[in-house]
């Protein structure tokens, strides 16, 4: 989880205002009791679910009460290496088809496609548009929210990266946020990584794995691109 406050606009006048706009991965991690000190931590007024339906009723939020929880879901359908289902999620994946590592190179998505079309498809840009506006509103009611989706690096990256071009950031401050997603991404994938070559003694997967779950800058840079 990272604050997105004190990212400077292109003309370096002014800066996110610190303390309303945490960006994280899901908070299904977290017990109800630690849930509750975050939240009275951070001060957290709303949170924004931009999973799935079905991701949040696998795994949901376990907020107290007193704070507004809202799905805003980014994608229509279960999408593998972006999605986190059970059926979707890549572990789960990989070990039922860990005998037919071309299949699973197959099912891998175009990640910069996708980038592109949540900004461009008529449904994901409206729900995109949706977020930004709904954390524009809190701002300015001096609400703190975090918003989430699972692994906080793909969904969470282009909302992100939304929110940043209305407050005036540019490019290479917003490229340079979603870069730093890789700090907390590194050792996680590294053992994913390990586990698939147990699994399958497959480097060629190995290195599409890698990178599904890390961020590339030429991602965000497609989505950045094609934004209107």
């Amino acid at each position: 989880m990272r604050d997105l406050g004190g990212i400077p606009s292109e003309d370096g006048k002014d800066v996110v205002p610190r303390g309303l706009f945490l960006r994280s991965g899901k908070l299904s991690v977290l017990s109800k009791q630690e849930c509750k000190r975050l939240c009275g931590r951070y001060h957290i007024g709303c949170v924004i679910d931009l999973r799935t339906p079905l991701e949040a009723a696998e795994f949901p939020d376990p907020l107290p009460d007193g704070v507004e929880y809202l799905q805003i879901p980014l994608l229509k359908d279960a999408t593998v290496g972006i999605t986190h289902e059970t059926g979707s999620d890549p572990m789960t994946i990989i070990r039922g088809l860990r005998k037919n590592p071309e299949k699973l190179k197959e099912m891998v998505p175009d990640f910069g496609k996708l980038y592109v079309d949540v900004v461009t498809d008529e449904y994901c840009r409206s729900q995109l548009d949706k977020a930004v506006l709904k954390l524009r509103e809190n701002a300015d009611k001096g609400i703190c929210t975090l918003f989430h989706c699972t692994a906080g690096k793909d969904r969470t990256g282009i909302v992100s990266m939304a929110l940043l071009k209305a407050y005036g950031a540019s490019d290479a401050e917003i490229v340079k946020d979603y870069m730093r997603t890789n700090r907390n991404a590194f050792w996680p994938t590294l053992k994913k990584c390990i586990g698939i070559l147990l699994m399958t003694w497959n480097w060629d997967l190995v290195r599409t794995a890698y990178h599904s779950f890390m961020a590339d800058r030429k991602l965000i840079e497609a989505a950045i691109k094609n934004y209107q």
